[in-house]
């Protein structure tokens, strides 16, 4: 028995034996730190990774059922985009080829390699980098528009800004300034009983109507995500900015609620045991890819549509008529597109409007800029303030917060100090890397600046960072993601619409907390709007 123990113990507490012991290990016991408290990912990373991970660049960490080596240091991520063949892409269906997660993507043109991968790429290379801007636009309204249905109309007295600038102080102690900020912060809690209140400020009330409320955000960005990938990327309309719920979008829902579990996600053997969720949640996972074929198979092939357009799906349709793919193949990179199409952005977008409210000074100067602009896509996408906003928020809350899915085909060294040895899965802590203080300076303040003031110097900055890997989202040397440009626009378009017609807060009762493993973002925000002009 004690034999075993020991066994156990050294199989799964401990690193394996040829592991590089030059850098440090995290407690095994981390990865159950999010089944057993409240701790999110921020806080998990602050209290167990920082410090080694900025120390030593490197640690060894126990994740997805095995012990990986994961990196933090600008340096070694760019020896790992470099020699890509050496540490090669070993997706899920490689790494845990039984796991409910395997399943739901397959092999796919994020987790292939060698051949394969450049036939999925050079597939779908064309689709996912030129789209139709304006479907970004026409969804963006309809994104508005089902904010705005969730608000309640009220009366609201409005200080009149012209009187309010002359106002004299009557005690001699308060500015006329002072009173019109008093009127502005009276003017989000007025109710209908305000008047004399303001009067007593000596502000002259106009009343007027506007909406305003608390939104839950989490269903209605992966609505408009969704509509966004499906109808650029693939071809469709899912119908997730109408009314209801489309089976599509209520099946996917189900599949993420039951993928992203931290406890599977860190043990995904358990997948392999007869447990009535992950039997039923394998089953969902099938039904999802089944409903998405037939979709497609309805919307492009029956009525060889896809032999007319361009677009990524209608690309992987030929390459599956010509044998260049499997069907299977065809499945798993229809999935990929509309997996990863929506939920990087879906995950971007929440984290925007979080920032965007908890920093009303950059919210009212971004609004401003955009006022000022024509709003086409050419000026939208040159706006400097909004562009640095983004890739700030990306610095601190990448939407993929570590990405563990390569391994070594040989033998081979991060550096002098570091050897890896064959078979072992490396990965990389985007969040450690954009935090680092030893690479960026003041890494927990949130500066959109730093990146520049010119849309130039801000582009500029964005691409020399990539370069030298001290930002790591969105890239992978020759494997950078695809969709980048198409994502960006998309959460450019959507806050150009949104900051033109709302203003938002967050939400009181709304406790500040990240997602405890797995995509970043906070988790169950909710926010409080307000519709900037009268009904």
């Amino acid at each position: 028995m004690l034999f075993v123990l020991l066994a156990v113990y050294y199989i799964y507490f401990t690193p394996p034996w040829n592991f590089p012991s030059t850098i440090p290990t995290i407690p095994f016991y981390v990865s159950f730190l999010p089944f057993f408290t409240k701790c999110d990912q921020e806080k998990i990373y602050s209290t167990y990774l920082q410090k080694p991970m900025e120390k030593h660049g490197a640690v060894k960490i126990y994740f997805g059922g095995r012990w990986n080596i994961l990196l933090s240091h600008p340096k070694y991520l760019a020896t790992i985009f470099k020699k890509e063949q050496t540490y090669a892409k070993s997706g899920n269906h490689l790494k845990v080829s039984k796991s409910v997660i395997a399943a739901y993507t397959g092999e796919n043109v994020i987790s292939a390699h060698g051949k394969i991968w450049r036939v999925f790429r050079n597939t779908m290379t064309l689709g996912l980098t030129q789209y139709d801007e304006k479907i970004f636009f026409t969804n963006a309204t309809l994104f508005s528009d089902m904010i705005k249905s969730k608000l309640t109309e009220k009366e609201m007295l409005k200080p009149s800004m012209d009187s309010t600038l002359t106002l004299i102080a009557s005690t001699g102690q308060e500015t006329a300034v002072q009173k019109k900020q008093k009127c502005m912060d009276f003017q989000k809690t007025a109710n209908d009983d305000s008047s004399k209140t303001l009067d007593m400020l000596g502000c002259n009330a106009e009343q007027t109507n506007c909406k305003s409320g608390t939104v839950a955000m989490t269903d209605p960005i992966q609505r408009l995500a969704l509509a966004n990938i499906s109808e650029a990327a693939l071809g469709l309309d899912f119908g997730t900015l109408g009314n209801g719920d489309p089976e599509l979008h209520l099946q996917l829902k189900l599949v993420k609620s039951q993928i992203f579990q931290p406890l599977y996600l860190t043990f995904p053997f358990l997948d392999n045991l007869p447990i009535p969720s992950r039997v039923k949640a394998r089953k969902d996972v099938a039904k999802f890819r089944e409903t998405l074929l037939a979709k497609v198979t309805s919307s492009l092939m029956n009525n060889f549509e896809y032999e007319q357009t361009n677009f990524a799906s209608s690309s992987l349709i030929k390459a599956e008529r010509n044998q260049q793919i499997t069907k299977d193949q065809l499945v798993n990179n229809l999935v990929i597109i509309l997996v990863a199409g929506h939920e990087n952005p879906q995950l971007l977008l929440t984290s925007l409007f979080f920032l965007f409210g908890k920093h009303p000074c950059w919210q009212k100067k971004i609004r401003k800029e955009v006022q000022e602009s024509d709003k086409s896509f050419n000026s939208i996408e040159k706006l400097p303030l909004l562009t640095a906003f983004i890739y700030e928020t990306i610095r601190m809350y990448p939407p993929l917060s570590q990405i563990i899915n390569r391994c070594t085909v040989k033998k081979t060294a991060l550096d002098h100090n570091i050897v890896v040895p064959k078979g072992a899965y490396v990965g990389y802590n985007v969040y450690g890397t954009g935090r680092n203080g030893k690479v960026w300076e003041r890494p927990a303040v949130f500066d959109p600046y730093r990146w520049g003031h010119s849309i130039d110097e801000i582009t500029d900055n964005w691409r020399h960072c990539k370069q030298d890997c001290t930002m790591a989202a969105f890239h992978g040397g020759n494997r950078a993601c695809l969709g980048e440009k198409l994502a960006l626009a998309e959460v450019k378009i959507t806050f150009v619409e949104m900051l033109s017609k709302f203003e938002w807060r967050i939400s009181p009762n709304w406790r500040e907390r990240m997602t405890p493993a797995g995509p970043l973002c906070p988790a169950g925000l909710e926010l409080c709007f307000q519709t900037l002009d009268p009904l």
